[in-house]
């Protein structure tokens, strides 16, 4: 009687235990949800025996004080498509028979990145502390949320799991532990983010692959002996280098000869040794460009420093006619209207005077009075408005103060007219502004000679934009006559005759301000040539480091450390601070249209005196036909 008894307390306690397990089971997932105290939506892969007990977690779940929606997977149904919430949990668990397979979809879906977190049931963990084998390929990085959760006795054990890379150990962190008696007790270093707890490489190697055009600078890349060459990846490395030191990660570096740029449906250059595994960061910086998108994550802009078209401000005659600009248009028209009343004032007045002579005296003027015709009154005009006086004049009293008010008017007009031109010729102009004017500019352009130029300026780049290939065929690489150059030779061109260099401001500027006098420092300008142009360090598209690196350069940042390496390596714009120390001489380009004036004036003067000499010689072979015609019939 006594072992019946015993027995029937054997079975009621197994019982309990069985009914026990699965509301202590719902109990954690709810602690567990609440813990991450953000919107949460759920989809479980679970194996309950019962639909009882899928239902009561759905109530569950609806009844919080911020209710959430559960969507149960059915057996043998995977996930096809990555979902685009951020704010999934999903459940898991290790007891269903399919749950290989599922676990074997999900990460070819790559669904164990950081957007998604999982909570595993079923002791994914075993007793050995080894995790369990259905778990070793699934790219579960140090940028997932997975959560396992192991029973022992009457507690709950939770872990999260991870590995750095997909062939080293497993890590595993303490989560927390939940029992019926106290619910979850979530570890203090939770409140830590994952990449704060994670940081630590433990001399795992990290790879970075840097552009180099110069091979000295394998052996010298943290010094500053030559910054003016590959002065990028440079002043890259010393932005880097402190990343190492803050991950706890072992330096390998490899070089490559480019930038990188899709050739035949591949990457080349540092950008194919990121995108194809070969390297973990970009240790060079890079243009942020819209066919760069799809393979690399750009995670700071750790300087301001680009490539831009930079060039003094050029005479302004190099844009303009000078000898129309001391005007306004309106001044130009007042002095037109004036020279035409005042041709019809002299006109009036020579002809009364004309008139009142020969009226008074009996005979013709006298021959070096002013005739009253339009062209010698025309003639008249243009002498006094060029100072030049006349063979011609006004007799009387009023002609002479006609005389008299001329002159002195065009005096003061050509004395203005004259200081304005000297003021001109020694201004420059700021009217050029983009790469339209530039094209149309008289001004000479220059690129340096680096690779990433080679590429801009390339039939390539440019094919899609008439302007940069107008640039790069007829000014940058004309046939025959390429213009590519070193940053020293771009710069003293610069400084010599207008010419405008397609350079690295941060070096160029430090060469500028080695060379330049202080007046030539002034009047400096920048046009951008590849727009939106400013270099970022980057990684590849969905690299599970991604978060860490920028963590990482932020701190760098924080700690002035990029700071130092763009003051030690590059240079600002220079400040203008004299503006009158400069002369510049005369050129051709400066009275270019008064020779031609001159020019169009010889050729019309040679006309007009072909036609009159034709005009006489017609005249004169007629007379003398005339005559010979009356010397016949006298005969």
């Amino acid at each position: 009687m006594k072992s019946l008894i015993f027995f029937i307390n054997i079975l009621c306690l197994k019982c309990c235990v069985s009914i026990s397990y699965p509301n202590n089971e719902l109990q954690m997932i709810i602690d567990v949800i609440k813990s991450y105290d953000k919107p949460t939506a759920v989809v479980a892969k679970v194996c309950w025996n019962s639909a009882t007990t899928e239902i009561k977690l759905a109530k569950m779940l609806a009844n919080l004080e911020k209710p959430i929606s559960i969507r149960y997977l059915p057996e043998n149904k995977t996930i096809q498509q990555p979902y685009p919430n951020n704010h999934l949990l999903f459940i898991v668990d290790k007891r269903c028979g399919d749950i290989e397979f599922f676990l074997t979809q999900v990460g070819a879906n790559k669904m164990f990145s950081k957007s998604y977190r999982w909570l595993v049931l079923g002791n994914p963990i075993l007793d050995n502390g080894t995790v369990a084998s259905e778990f070793k390929y699934l790219g579960i990085s140090v940028d997932s949320e997975v959560i396992t959760a192991q029973e022992k006795e009457n507690v709950i054990l939770l872990h999260s799991i991870y590995k750095l890379r997909a062939s080293n150990e497993w890590n595993t962190e303490y989560y927390g532990t939940w029992s019926a008696d106290y619910g979850l007790n979530k570890s203090k270093d939770r409140m830590r983010s994952n990449m704060l707890r994670r940081k630590d490489f433990k001399g795992e190697p990290l790879t970075m692959s840097v552009v180099i055009g110069d091979n000295r600078t394998k052996t010298d890349l943290l010094g500053l002996r030559n910054i003016f060459v590959d002065s990028l990846t440079k002043s890259s490395i010393h932005c880097i280098d402190p990343l190492y030191d803050f991950l706890n990660a072992s330096r390998v570096i490899i070089f490559a000869d480019t930038w990188g740029y899709p050739t035949n449906g591949s990457w080349n250059g540092m950008i194919g040794d990121v995108k194809n595994g070969r390297a973990d960061l970009c240790g060079t910086v890079t243009l942020l460009t819209i066919e760069r998108t799809p393979v690399l994550e750009f995670l700071t802009n750790p300087t301001k420093v680009t490539a831009k078209f930079v060039f003094r401000q050029p005479p302004l005659s190099y844009q303009n006619n000078l000898f129309i600009l001391p005007f306004s248009t309106s001044v130009w028209m007042c002095a037109g209207a004036f020279v035409l009343i005042l041709i019809a004032i002299l006109y009036i007045n020579t002809k009364w005077d004309n008139k009142k002579f020969e009226k008074y005296n009996k005979q013709k003027m006298d021959p070096t009075c002013l005739p009253p015709t339009w062209s010698d009154i025309t003639i008249f005009v243009l002498s006094a408005i060029s100072q030049q006086g006349s063979s011609n004049e006004l007799k009387g009293t009023l002609g002479r103060l006609v005389m008299f008010i001329v002159f002195l008017a065009f005096l003061f007009l050509y004395t203005s007219y004259s200081a304005y031109i000297v003021a001109l010729l020694q201004s420059t102009s700021n009217r050029i502004r983009t790469l339209s004017d530039l094209l149309n500019s008289k001004l000479e352009l220059g690129v340096e000679d680096v690779s990433y130029n080679r590429y801009y300026f390339s039939a390539a780049y440019t094919s899609t934009d008439p302007i940069k290939k107008a640039i790069l065929e007829t000014k940058v690489a004309p046939r025959g006559k390429p213009n590519y150059m070193s940053i020293e030779e771009g710069v003293k061109a610069m400084q010599k005759r207008p010419f405008a260099f397609n350079m690295n401001i941060g070096t160029g500027y430090r060469i500028v301000s080695a060379f330049f006098q202080e007046h030539e420092k002034c009047g400096l300008q920048e046009i951008d040539y590849v727009q939106h142009s400013k270099p970022w360090l980057c990684t590849r598209k969905n690299s599970p480091f991604s978060e860490m690196f920028k963590v990482g350069y932020m701190r760098i940042q924080e700690h002035g450390l990029t700071d130092r390496a763009n003051r030690l390596i590059y240079a600002k714009k220079p400040v203008c601070s004299v503006m009158g120390g400069s002369f510049e001489s005369v050129t051709m380009v400066d009275f270019y249209p008064v020779c031609l004036l001159l020019l169009y004036g010889m050729i019309l003067a040679f006309f007009f005196s072909w036609s009159r000499d034709s005009d006489t010689s017609l005249s004169a072979e007629e007379r003398t036909q005339f005559k010979a015609d009356l010397i016949t019939k006298d005969c």
